[in-house]
């Protein structure tokens, strides 16, 4: 298991080179930057914790940072800190309990060909330290380069982990949280999301529509890519109104009839914000170099007709799994299955988690063979809302209407 401070907190993940082939762009201001690297940790225990004084240390910069007075993590829950948010960018958006931190550095901090990773507790005197890309095991006590300064009676919790080797514009990665076993290859996953419909959501099948709630596993729903498709797994989360109230991120965007284009959706929809919906047109193939993209629902948010809304009753928000990463059509409008990566298994509890690992008849430290290709590109940050707006500027629909291999007619508003 992972080396911990404070009886549970944890080095999580780690985005040593935000450029390359894929690149991240953390903080969402449509530039890739050298600050755009961060440095996760999470709360391996089940209680709550104070992180409150815990401090990054870096052999080439010294004391980075440390975690503000009243900082608590909740058990499961994350706390990322980003080099720099830069100009036209903001911090990242997590799970309920989930926290965000700006160090506000101007320039990089990780030395990408490699480097270690240090938390220390002043309160305890003692540190984990996390490396990667072949670099030695740091001792920080003995006051060479940047640790001047560092206690010289500190202790080090375990042996110090070996991350591996990163991948430039992927994150190394825990998988699951807490373990001893690391990802390189995927998408960088700072805190936690909702990916999900809600209840009374209307989904195409062969037959008609059906309520997503009526749905069930082995129940087929038509696909834009692959016709009928059997439901793997359905997972339900409950949000309630004081929830809601209290952190804004766990609101559903409201997609009002008709506000897509072409009559779409053909109902109000309301998804979680980090659900994705297809966008496809000139205007994409010209910014992103491909005809169809996937876009976050509250990067569309402050389009006619779109907006982040405070539910008067308590939300269910349902995940509806299939074998692939595939696109729906739910009130008409083509958005994305669940898809499994970091983030939806970092968004399950454990009983959910169990259950998917049970579905899939792997161990739970394999959780990640099961992850899926992505049915289309990402699109995300300040390009994602410059390709909604210019669609509303040319008055072009944003979602593209699907050919209806279904027995009609839908059911009214």
């Amino acid at each position: 298991m992972a080396d911990v401070l404070r009886g549970g907190i944890a080095i999580n993940e780690i985005l040593v080179d935000p450029s390359g082939a894929t690149s991240f762009d953390t903080d969402g201001n449509g530039t890739v930057a050298p600050t755009d690297e961060f440095i996760e940790i999470v709360n391996t225990s089940n209680v709550a914790i104070s992180i409150a004084g815990l401090q990054l240390w870096d052999q080439g910069i010294g004391h980075w940072f440390t975690f503000p007075p009243g900082a608590v993590l909740q058990p499961g829950a994350h706390a990322m800190v980003i080099t720099g948010v830069q100009a036209g960018g903001s911090l990242p958006t997590g799970g309920p309990n989930d926290l965000f931190y700006n160090a506000g550095r101007s320039g990089a901090v990780i030395t990408n060909t490699g480097d270690n990773v240090i938390i220390y507790d002043p309160t305890a005197n003692n540190y984990i330290s996390a490396r990667f890309n072949g670099d030695a095991l740091d001792n920080p006590t003995l006051g060479g380069g940047g640790y001047k300064g560092f206690s010289t009676t500190a202790s080090l919790v375990g042996a110090g982990e070996d991350f591996g080797n990163d991948i430039d514009g992927r994150s190394i990665q825990r998988g699951p949280d807490g373990s001893s076993h690391f990802i390189n290859d995927q998408t960088a996953t700072p805190g936690t999301t909702n990916i999900c419909f809600t209840a009374g959501t209307l989904i195409e099948t062969p037959t008609g529509v059906s309520l997503i709630e009526d749905l069930r596993p082995g129940d087929l729903v038509m696909t834009r890519d692959h016709g009928a498709q059997p439901v793997r797994w359905l997972w339900s989360k409950r949000r309630t109104v004081a929830e809601m109230t209290v952190n804004p991120k766990l609101r559903p965007v409201r997609f009002a009839k008709g506000s897509l284009g072409d009559g779409l959706p053909k109902r109000d929809l309301y998804l979680s914000q980090h659900h994705r919906v297809l966008v496809a047109s000139a205007i994409a193939q010209r910014i992103f170099e491909t005809p169809e993209v996937l876009i976050a629902a509250h990067c569309l948010t402050g389009l006619p007709g779109v907006e982040t809304v405070l539910p008067p009753t308590d939300v269910f928000y349902f995940h509806l799994l299939l074998d692939a990463h595939e696109i729906l059509l739910a009130e008409g409008t083509a958005s994305e299955s669940l898809f499994l990566g970091e983030q939806s298994f970092r968004a399950m509890e454990a009983a959910a988690l169990n259950e998917l690992r049970l579905l899939l008849g792997i161990e739970a430290h394999r959780l990640e063979s099961a992850r899926q290709s992505p049915a289309r590109i990402f699109a995300a940050g300040k390009h994602a809302r410059n390709l909604a707006q210019r669609h509303v500027r040319h008055k072009r629909p944003l979602c593209p209407a699907a050919p209806s291999q279904v027995v009609e007619p839908w059911m009214p508003a």
